[in-house]
């Protein structure tokens, strides 16, 4: 039976629209007591991805310490392994991958310098979090990758010049479990009031996130810059 892609693509359209009225998060259950940390919630066009302190993650990652040894900043998302890495970037490959994906992947992306001037402003907002929202993030993380049998990662090949490493990653990734779910999934772990189920948009996550950013800033937790306020 031959698969329409098109009109597959026309249904997944509606659905993530009906699937995109975004949750306001409860002020009362923002942390703002003890936020040590503070990450970084960034979207591109359809994508979230996270961006973390180097150091923080070199210290408590099993998996990405090889990563984030010697750098600033580790940017991480997660996709279908096709089109995630490049190795296939057709519009019939996108759709296919919302119901038929054979594997997913992480992209890790390593920064020796803070990345800012290249993250327009707009698509990126600081989120302060407690230390223990920091473990339980990168706990997240590392449960993200897959392993093989001997216990160790899984690279892929990167199909695009500096687009990072990538890795065979854990779950299946479908129209109802993509990258935006995934990030929601990950500020859940990191212990924020977030909704993550059939937030299926890049938008409908990120208005979340910088719902609970502007909260953080109105307070005084960060200065104009969006750097935490020690």
């Amino acid at each position: 039976m031959r698969i329409n892609f098109q009109n597959i693509a026309v249904w997944v359209f509606f659905l993530c629209v009906l699937a995109g009225c975004t949750s306001v998060p409860a002020k009362q259950k923002i942390p703002v007591a003890k936020t040590e940390h503070t990450i970084y919630f960034i979207y591109r066009e359809w994508h979230t991805s996270i961006l973390i302190d180097a150091n923080t993650v070199a210290r408590h990652s099993r998996y990405l310490q090889p990563e984030a040894a010697g750098q600033r900043f580790i940017r991480i998302g997660w996709g279908d392994g096709n089109y995630f890495t490049g190795k296939s970037k057709t519009f019939g490959s996108a759709t296919k991958a919302l119901i038929a994906s054979s594997h997913s992947a992480l992209q890790v992306i390593a920064y020796t310098q803070p990345p800012f001037a290249s993250i327009p402003p707009e698509t990126r907002v600081p989120i302060a979090i407690t230390d223990k929202g920091m473990r339980k993030l990168i706990r997240y993380l590392d449960s993200s990758f897959a392993l093989d049998e001997s216990g160790q990662v899984i690279p892929l090949q990167a199909y695009v010049t500096g687009s990072g490493n990538f890795y065979q990653a854990s779950g299946h990734y479908s129209v109802f479990s993509n990258c935006n779910t995934w990030s929601g999934r990950a500020l859940q772990a990191a212990k924020l009031p977030v909704r993550s189920s059939l937030q299926l948009t890049a938008q409908s996550v990120f208005e979340q996130a910088k719902h609970i950013s502007d909260y953080q800033q109105s307070i005084g937790l960060f200065a104009a810059t969006g750097e935490k306020i020690e």
